[in-house]
């Protein structure tokens, strides 16, 4: 029997210092992987709307305007109104017009009412059998 000769070099070479850069890319790729988990995203629903801006607004047929200001206060015909009373004014307004089908009422908002305000606002008028409505808001 012939005994092989011992390799020393082979077992007792400098082990590999350098930095691994797939393992790296995996650590990076992990950490990402958990921020995205971790953060929340908010989606809300609906659609986008841009409302075209008017330089000038057409006030030949225009009888009557509504006011809305801060705090949803409502002004018609030099008053300030509460909502209940303001499809009551309204209709009277329409009723003492020649053609009350042909009156357009302008609707002047202020910024910080909400939307949902106005919409209220809206059927109200639209109840009072207004069927024509401007809307204007000083941006």
């Amino acid at each position: 029997m012939t005994l092989c000769e011992f390799q020393n070099y082979r077992t007792l070479e400098k082990p590999n210092t350098k930095l691994d850069t797939n393992s790296i890319i995996a650590v990076l790729l992990f950490i990402f992987g958990l921020s995205l988990l971790g953060s929340r995203f908010v989606f809300s629903p609906g659609m986008e709307i841009r409302i075209p801006k008017v330089q000038n607004i057409d006030l030949r047929n225009t009888a009557g305007i509504l006011n809305i200001g801060m705090n949803g206060l409502l002004m018609f015909d030099n008053r300030i109104l509460k909502l209940e009373e303001l499809g009551e004014e309204v209709s009277l307004f329409l009723s003492h017009k020649k053609f009350p089908e042909t009156i357009t009422l302008l609707v002047c908002i202020d910024q910080s009412v909400s939307f949902g305000w106005i919409i209220r606002v809206i059927d109200v008028l639209k109840s009072a059998g207004c069927q024509n409505i401007q809307i204007a808001c000083d941006s």
